[in-house]
């Protein structure tokens, strides 16, 4: 079964059937599978989750068994901390809608959001992040129904999965992965300076506005227009967090000769190795000064509590400061710490996957991960 598309994606017509099938019938489609996948976040019921997919072949399979992995991966992620997801709902637009050898090839953009408590507090508050992600995707015909023929996407939860397998099986039955990490409740007041050489709450604001998530930013905008994005060009993370440090109407730290972004091409701006590099930009930060380390270390190292830190060195994160992620020892990502949630845990926004104060170890939990907490000064 072929499809002929017509040059606005407005409707679609399956060869082989009378029926034509509307942008937004497609997208009422796809809402409805991403909603029950984010059911599953909540219920951790595996077994609602095959029926959407075709597991006649090997890319079905490969799709159905990540969001297994997905699952799995987060509902032990909040139980070791304390934490209960009461809801993770789903915002879909098609963004393009195409012919393909299966069925119809789809470009989407999700964009999730997740409401959870402490399990603990006598008055739980609720606490809300957002994740935006793009994707490519098939969907094909099966007993009268569109099901995901395959779907690709860059996943927040991508170096978190690699401990899961994706059988499917009663969760109910087994018990979440240890250990339970006893994190403390420290509160953080959103005080936001705009003293010194470094604005926190200019840092903040831009980092809101161009998150790439809408939900939190208000907008559409995946990224401010005047400087290059680097994702699917080895990542755009440390280019975003050297905006919010650096742009004039951000944190306004001073540039110079080795960290800049004036070269312009192709109508926006390129940054040098240490604006758009990890690596470069961890090393940069640390031996100009304007960066301090606070603690390097890995998740249970950082969240030990002390009698100066009762939640660790992550307590002594800021508004504005950054934390950079190592995959065994190489650095590899670069967030801001854009909020606190009503226990103090540091929440970030980043790019490439694009993240709106989302807990700021979510999604790496790998045993080779370490992170660099880093003070801007």
């Amino acid at each position: 079964m072929y499809p002929i598309c017509n040059s606005n994606y407005s409707t679609v017509t399956l060869l082989g059937t009378k029926k034509n099938i509307n942008k937004k019938e497609l997208e009422n489609r796809i809402s409805h599978i991403f909603n029950e996948r984010c059911k599953a976040f909540v219920s951790h019921d595996l077994s609602v989750l095959p029926q959407y997919f075709d597991t006649s072949q090997k890319y079905g399979k490969w799709s159905l068994e990540h969001e297994v992995k997905r699952i799995k991966y987060l509902r032990d992620w909040s139980y070791q901390r304390g934490i209960k997801f009461t809801s993770v709902t789903p915002i879909v637009k098609v963004k393009k809608a195409s012919p393909s050898a299966h069925g119809i090839r789809m470009n989407v953009q999700e964009v999730y959001k997740f409401n959870y408590i402490y399990t603990n507090d006598k008055n739980p508050v609720t606490n809300t992040f957002g994740v935006s992600l793009d994707h490519s995707l098939v969907l094909t015909k099966k007993n009268e129904n569109f099901v995901i023929y395959n779907d690709w996407y860059l996943d927040c939860f991508e170096d978190g999965l690699k401990a899961y397998s994706g059988e499917i099986k009663d969760l109910s039955k087994e018990p979440p992965k240890k250990p339970i990490f006893n994190l403390g409740n420290c509160p953080k007041e959103k005080k936001l300076t705009e003293e010194g050489r470094y604005n926190r709450k200019k840092a903040i604001e831009y980092a809101d506005k161009y998150c790439g998530v809408p939900i939190g930013s208000g907008n559409n905008l995946s990224h401010n227009k005047k400087y290059r994005n680097y994702t699917g060009s080895g990542g755009d993370c440390t280019n975003f967090a050297s905006q919010v440090i650096g742009d004039k109407d951000a944190g306004g730290l001073k540039h110079d000769y080795t960290w800049n972004c004036s070269n312009r091409k192709y109508g926006y701006n390129e940054g040098t190795q240490a604006w758009v590099n990890a690596d470069a930009f961890k090393n940069y930060l640390l031996y100009s000064g304007k960066g301090k380390l606070i603690k390097r270390g890995t998740f249970k190292n950082l969240n030990t509590k002390s009698e100066k830190s009762p939640c660790g060195y992550v307590e002594q994160l800021n508004y504005g400061d950054l934390i950079c992620y190592a995959i065994k020892g190489d650095i590899d990502h670069f967030a801001v710490v854009t909020n606190f949630d009503s226990h103090g845990y540091p929440m970030i926004n980043c790019h490439t996957v694009s993240r709106y104060h989302v807990p700021w170890d979510l999604g790496w939990g790998d045993n080779d991960i370490s992170f660099y907490l880093i003070h801007v000064r």
